[in-house]
């Protein structure tokens, strides 16, 4: 048991090493051509288009997030002084489409981690373990300094040894009586 607590604690920063690395993977690249991304702003895309104000492609959609603060819908001057924006109709529109967008692409990474996080687990941990245990156990059980505790018989095996004995020499004793008695004359 202190073996395989000791391998698994070696691994353990490995492993955790991995998922951060995982993690700031996903945090160092926004993957805006994801499959199932790219099918969801086509899909919001087109029900814009179909709107009667001009479309806007990605790049004039994603400058509009800067330009738009969704909180509380107010802009700060250069002075800091607050001034209205009063968002048009389809203003509002590309704003929830973004948060919408913001939404699925977290379920996207969120899908791809929960995916990943377990594998990494096995990879590193389980599988790793898997391979090392045993050799790792041999290894320990294969020092001289070792050999006459492990080769010890313990109190019950000797009880039980001894009783084995008696009973074994009782039934050659009772077996030789027998055979003794079948070879008797007259009998």
């Amino acid at each position: 048991a202190v073996v395989s607590t000791q391998s698994t604690g070696e691994r353990l920063a490995p492993t955790r090493q991995m998922v951060e690395n995982l993690l700031n993977i996903e945090q160092g690249y926004i993957n805006t051509n994801h499959p199932d991304f790219m099918y969801r702003y086509r899909a919001m895309s087109d029900r814009l288009k179909s709107s009667s104000e001009p479309s806007h492609d990605a790049a004039s959609v994603s400058s509009m997030t800067s330009r738009i603060s969704i909180c509380d819908q107010r802009e700060r001057t250069d002075s800091g002084k607050e001034i209205d924006h009063k968002l048009t109709k389809r203003e509002r529109e590309e704003v929830q489409m973004i948060e919408q967008l913001i939404v699925q692409y977290f379920t996207i990474i969120r899908k791809q981690l929960q995916d990943s996080i377990p594998k990494t687990i096995m990879f590193f941990m389980v599988a790793f373990l898997t391979k090392s245990l045993s050799s790792t156990l041999i290894s320990e059980l294969y020092v001289e300094e070792k050999f006459d505790e492990l080769l010890q018989e313990s109190e019950l095996v000797r009880k039980k040894r001894e009783r084995a004995t008696k009973m074994l020499t009782a039934l050659n004793e009772a077996q030789r009586v027998l055979s003794s008695l079948r070879d008797m004359p007259g009998l």
